[in-house]
C-alpha cells in the first residue's frame, strides 16, 4: 500500500503576517452533512499559535434532482487571501494561542 502524499505548505504574507496554508480537505460528499466543499488550514509558522480553518461552500449544481459536482476547484492565492482577509475581519488573530478559529467562507472568487 502506498501512503498518501503530506501536503506541503504554502508561505504567504498579508498585512505583515507571514503565515502558510494547506488544503486539508477537498470537495466531498459527506453522509451526514451532504456535500461540502473544500478546507484549508492556515498557521503562522514558529511557536504553536491559533490556527485558521477556512471552510468553503460546495459549488456544485442541482439541475435536475441529482447533484452535478463540478471540475476541481483551483485553489489560488487569490482565493486564500480573501479567505483570511475575511476571517482577520471577523476576529482571527494570527498572533494569539487557543483552540482553532473557524472561517465559513462565503463565496470562493
Amino acid at each position: 500500500m502506498t501512503q498518501r502524499k503530506k501536503p506541503t505548505p504554502t508561505p504567504i504574507t498579508i498585512d505583515g503576517h507571514e503565515l502558510t496554508w494547506t488544503l486539508i480537505r477537498e470537495t466531498q460528499w459527506s453522509s451526514q452533512d451532504d456535500h461540502q466543499g473544500i478546507a484549508i488550514s492556515v498557521r503562522k509558522p514558529g511557536p504553536t499559535r491559533k490556527e485558521l480553518v477556512l471552510k468553503y461552500p460546495f459549488l456544485g449544481v442541482k439541475p435536475n434532482g441529482h447533484w452535478h459536482i463540478p471540475e476541481k476547484l483551483r485553489v489560488t492565492p487569490q482565493i486564500v487571501e480573501s479567505g483570511i482577509r475575511e476571517a482577520l475581519e471577523g476576529g482571527w488573530d494570527p498572533d494569539s494561542r487557543g483552540k482553532t478559529f473557524t472561517w465559513f467562507v462565503e463565496k470562493a472568487e
